[in-house]
């Protein structure tokens, strides 16, 4: 009795902090746009506000009981960063690109392990502590931060080859220093530098490391083919986007028992499915457009693992140390591999600082060394964890800086200007909406004479009339509409794409001075302040089953209207007329 009453204060204590962070990441979310910073960054903000550097509601211990959620949402991850490997993109890479980045992770390497050897063996005058030190980190300085990168490429639509660089970075580098890390993990260990498990011989410590990296690509083969199976039978796409977020965790619960990698799991998991199911694509796309809301939770908790009141001066100057040295490091392994390399050299000034962040599978490698409580693992530990901090606060913006100047989100920005997501409602039609859907309005019409607003569907995608013919191209692949309206800067209603003529304008070799608003066509549309006998008319008197509804007098797009939806509301009093 007593044991349950301890976990409900447990739990009393612990959901009100969750539903507070993820309250004020969705707040810190939204300001991040004002502000024009990408939203990752204001996730990690808001755990470090509510954490131990801030306000402290949260503490690390509270935090590392959540530990599971982050676990599913880095799973999540992983399985995305996988399944961007499909054949498509393994064709456009080819044996160049691998090369590539092979270069570009070695001399990375080695320009970590050198900047961090001779510095800390300037300040610590202890040449085991350094060789140790700077052997993990130079590792871990190459995971760059897979969930960061991936939802701020995911924000801005970014598409390119550095992106393509940037992604195959993220798979190689990952696998190269999760690789690295544990062996140099068990080399300690079987130094006796480190603990290891009684009656662990070097030999068998060496045959759980082989076991760890082919047991994870075995295991996450089997599961991914399983997904693969499953997804024959399986008809609701909810219900299976629920069994990739089952079979994930299995796979993790599996590598605990196992001794295997759950990261590794994942990515290959990802990697089957996209790879061996004939929707495998659709599966990844629908897993991808989660958002960034599902993943929000893992940012705010490592931005509240970071306690900077714990830092003391040495702390500080490590951590200090190994950040200069990871960023000049990246810059100019990057520079030098445009030397080497000239199918890169066009991306060198931008690639290094465009991968410095610096969490997620870092976190993870953290988290598994931090029991081991030897001098060295836990300066290692201090000086990610202190990076981290930074990092991912500068990492996230120095993404988007090179992106955008290598005019790989160009499209996106454009897409700002020439794609409106969703129409406005203002706060007086929401009011008027819950009046009449729980009839407690007065005075209420004629079923027939009865406004449309609360029938107007505003979650539309329009096209501005002054998009190119790639946007226009995209925007009609991407997105599955009866109509794809095409609006002005004033959010006017211009009429919709003619799909007949971009068919045609599309087989032109030189089209690209083609924009939306030469695609035209000519579109009937419903007033807002049309009532519903006026609809029906309107309905009867073309072919179409849905259709854009504007402001009746500035002609601003509001949204648009079903007809099936106005034959529901129709039957509710009585229909005298029936719509063919």
């Amino acid at each position: 009795m007593q044991a349950q009453e301890v976990t409900l204060a447990i739990l009393e204590e612990k959901i009100p902090v969750l539903g507070i962070a993820m309250i004020a990441a969705l707040i810190f979310g939204q300001f991040s746009k004002k502000v024009k910073i990408p939203k990752v960054t204001a996730y990690i903000f808001t755990g470090i506000l509510i954490g131990p550097t801030g306000l402290n509601l949260m503490s690390v211990e509270i935090a590392d009981s959540f530990h599971f959620l982050a676990d599913i949402a880095m799973g999540l991850i992983l399985f995305n960063i996988g399944g961007d490997f499909d054949r498509d993109l393994i064709k456009i890479l080819g044996p160049k690109k691998f090369k590539e980045i092979a270069v570009v992770i070695l001399l990375t390497f080695v320009m970590v392990f050198t900047l961090t050897f001779f510095s800390y063996g300037l300040v610590t005058q202890d040449l085991r502590m350094t060789l140790i030190i700077s052997s993990f980190l130079s590792f871990v300085a190459l995971m760059t931060a897979p969930p960061t990168t991936l939802l701020v490429m995911k924000e801005y639509n970014a598409k390119g080859p550095l992106q393509t660089s940037i992604l195959t970075f993220l798979a190689m580098g990952t696998v190269f220093a999760l690789v690295g890390t544990q062996v140099v993990e068990v080399t300690l260990k079987i130094l006796k530098i480190w603990p290891s498990a009684d009656g662990q011989t070097p030999l068998v410590q060496m045959a759980l490391l082989a076991w760890s990296l082919l047991g994870s690509v075995l295991l996450g083969f089997i599961l991914g083919f399983f997904l693969s199976y499953w997804e024959q039978k399986e008809k609701k796409s909810s219900e299976f986007l629920m069994l990739v977020g089952s079979t994930i965790l299995f796979g993790q619960t599996l590598s605990y028992y196992l001794n295997t990698d759950p990261l590794i799991i994942s990515a290959v998991i990802g990697f089957t499915v996209v790879n061996s199911s004939n929707t495998g694509k659709e599966i990844h796309q629908g897993i991808n457009d989660m958002g960034l809301s599902i993943y929000a939770i893992f940012f705010i908790l490592a931005g509240a693992h970071i306690n900077l009141r714990e830092f003391t001066v040495t702390t500080f100057t490590m951590a200090f140390i190994y950040i200069i040295c990871r960023i000049v490091g990246f810059y100019m392994a990057s520079r030098l591999t445009g030397k080497l390399v000239s199918s890169f050299n066009d991306k060198a000034n931008y690639f290094g600082l465009s991968t410095l962040s610096h969490a997620g599978v870092a976190l993870a490698v953290v988290s598994k060394i931090m029991p081991i409580d030897t001098e060295s693992s836990n300066l290692i530990v201090t000086i990610i964890l202190s990076s981290i901090f930074v990092f991912e606060i500068i990492g996230p913006l120095l993404l988007k800086w090179g992106l955008t100047q290598a005019k790989e989100i160009k499209e996106v920005q454009a897409g700002d200007k020439n794609l409106s997501k969703k129409t406005s409602v203002s706060m007086g039609q929401l009011i008027d909406n819950l009046q009449e859907n729980l009839n407690i309005k007065k005075d209420q019409p004629k079923i027939t004479n009865q406004g449309i607003k609360h029938l107007i569907k505003t979650d539309m995608i329009s096209v501005k009339e002054t998009a190119n013919i790639t946007f226009v191209q995209k925007f009609v692949y991407q997105h599955s509409s009866p109509f794809y309206p095409v609006i002005d800067d004033e959010q006017k209603f211009l009429g919709i794409i003619n799909l007949t003529e971009l068919m045609e304008v599309s087989k032109e070799e030189e089209n690209s001075f083609i924009i939306a608003k030469s695609l035209l066509c000519e579109f009937p549309t419903i007033n807002h302040d049309s009532n519903l006998d006026e609809v029906i008319e309107k309905f009867s008197q073309c072919k179409y089953q849905t259709l854009p509804v504007v402001h009746s007098t500035s002609k601003k797009l509001l949204g648009c209207i079903n007809q099936k939806d106005i034959i529901k509301k129709v039957s509710e009093g009585g229909p005298k007329k029936i719509i063919d």
